[in-house]
């Protein structure tokens, strides 16, 4: 999936959430994920998410015959086909600077919100890098998964202020 279109969806999911706080229901974005936690007081929870190719539409899990089910999917429905394409196509993305001038050593793209990097050294003193985390601690786990599954590699975590 496209970044473009997880902020698109992401920005659907938000809207739906707002039609469905509206009408009453806790809605609680999941870390990470296209999908939201929905509930309502004495009422069963269900999960909101996105269902990707082959299906591309919004779902709500576990994918039950409970009439709650039906009432919540008949909001979502009504809030989707509230959502104007004009709205979406109007969203604001922050904008990035020129690709040429973020541009690193490897080749890749250098992203300032992640610092922290983890970079395998190769022959002839080169260099590449694995990953980029936000905080040391992700950084610190992830190079431990990778010295216990790649213990013939020679890693390193790198701070790029």
């Amino acid at each position: 999936m496209k970044h473009r279109d997880w902020l698109r969806l992401r920005f659907e999911g938000e809207k739906i959430c707002a039609v469905l706080r509206q009408k009453g229901y806790s809605c609680q974005k999941q870390a990470r994920r296209l999908s939201w936690w929905v509930s309502q007081a004495g009422s069963y929870s269900y999960i909101l998410t996105y269902l990707p190719a082959p299906r591309n539409e919004w779902s709500l899990l576990p994918n039950d015959t409970h009439p709650a089910r039906a009432k919540l999917m008949a909001i979502v429905q009504e809030a989707l086909s509230g959502l104007k394409t004009t709205e979406v196509a109007e969203m604001t993305y922050p904008q990035s600077e020129p690709v040429a001038d973020t541009l690193d050593a490897n080749k890749g793209l250098k992203d300032d919100s992640h610092p922290w990097t983890i970079v395998q050294f190769l022959p002839n003193a080169k260099h590449f890098t694995i990953a980029r985390f936000v905080n040391r601690q992700d950084a610190q786990d992830h190079l431990r998964f990778l010295q216990r599954y790649v213990p013939t590699g020679t890693f390193e975590i790198v701070f790029e202020g």
